[in-house]
């Protein structure tokens, strides 16, 4: 196996240990890898991405153009009971909204 394909190979071990929700040690149990290689190259691989020089170009890029958006509907305050005040400018889950509301009332939010 040359350095590419070895390379290339751990990157795919690497992605799919990430992709597949599971804990190292069980990963590795289901690929037949050891946890200390997984480790290793999950490790290189972030070091890599952190010593990635910025380019001066715009390579990576897509361009973006910002606009004003008039809502459709007029904004909604609510003044939550520890003080803080949510100002929603567009239609929300309300599942989620109730969730978020909790988390905020919550002691540690």
């Amino acid at each position: 196996m040359t350095k590419d394909e070895k390379t290339a190979y751990w990157r795919q071990q690497v992605d799919g240990f990430q992709a597949s929700g599971l804990s190292v040690k069980n990963y590795c149990a289901q690929e037949g890898i050891a946890v200390a290689t997984l480790h290793y190259w999950r490790k290189r691989f972030a070091e890599a991405v952190e010593l990635q020089p910025m380019g001066t170009g715009t390579e990576g890029f897509l361009p973006v153009t910002l606009t004003t958006v008039r809502p459709s509907v007029p904004p909604v305050e609510i003044h939550l009971l520890s003080g803080r005040r949510l100002k929603l400018t567009a239609p929300m889950d309300a599942g989620w909204l109730q969730t978020l509301v909790r988390v905020l009332e919550s002691p540690c939010g």
